[in-house]
């Protein structure tokens, strides 16, 4: 399986972690960065490629993670050479050809996950968004709201919590002929000029033939680090929970 993960924004939210590294560079506690729990946690769920997509302060990524040796599969990069000016949509389009055939894992670069998270979702038989069911749902979240046979029927950060049943993990898991789906909308949708959006706009087809289930992560420790907040929070009470069977 491959993977995407999109780590071209600066991050500027997590100022002043942010200020000289790129967000996916920001340490967590001693055990190492948090691109290096996210794709050792990738390559525990059978990924043996990682395609990284770069802009702000990007040497630096290819520095640190080099051709991906040392977590034991292969890292390539596409640059973002828009980062400034567009939003992760555009960075998933100029992935498109890297996508693999046996499956592909989508990754925000921002979150902090158990290694057993994205093994589990391999586990589920389709395409699949990690997703926590008991963490509350709040405004302005990517929420998720399930049908009544627990497929996704709708996945925004402007639903009303109050009508959805999960937080989204924003990790989502897609099978061959879904990625297919998902790649000509991302198509259509530049093709549109809709650059200022979320990735998660181009799972419409997937939402609407009701072919996106979720994998419950809720017992599992996961943490989004968006702000400087959010990664004081994922230090102190996330990164001491999470069992990785690989050292840093």
């Amino acid at each position: 399986m491959d993977a995407v993960i999109l780590a071209a924004g600066a991050g500027t939210r997590l100022r002043p972690l942010t200020a000289q590294c790129p967000k996916c560079l920001v340490a967590i506690g001693a055990t190492g960065t948090l691109l290096d729990h996210q794709i050792h946690s990738l390559a525990e769920a059978g990924v043996t490629r990682v395609c990284l997509v770069v802009g702000y302060l990007e040497h630096m990524v290819r520095e640190h993670c080099g051709d991906g040796s040392r977590y034991g599969l292969d890292v390539t990069y596409v640059n973002n050479e828009r980062w400034e000016s567009t939003n992760s949509i555009y960075s998933l389009y100029l992935t498109l050809g890297d996508w693999g055939r046996q499956g592909t894992f989508l990754c925000n670069c921002d979150i902090l996950c158990d290694a057993r998270l994205p093994h589990r979702m391999t586990q589920m038989g389709g395409s699949c968004i990690a997703a926590d069911t008991q963490r509350p749902r709040l405004a302005g979240e990517m929420n998720i709201r399930l049908d009544s046979e627990e497929r996704v029927e709708a996945i925004s950060k402007q639903l009303d919590p109050l009508t959805t049943q999960a937080v989204s993990a924003q990790i989502i898991l897609l099978k061959p002929s879904d990625g297919d789906l998902v790649r000509e909308e991302v198509e259509r949708m530049v093709a549109n000029d809709t650059l200022d959006t979320f990735p998660t706009a181009a799972y419409g087809p997937l939402v609407e033939h009701r072919r996106l289930s979720i994998a419950d992560v809720t017992d599992l420790p996961w943490a989004e680090i968006d702000s400087v907040e959010e990664y004081d929070q994922a230090c102190q009470t996330c990164a001491p929970l999470l069992e990785r069977s690989r050292p840093v």
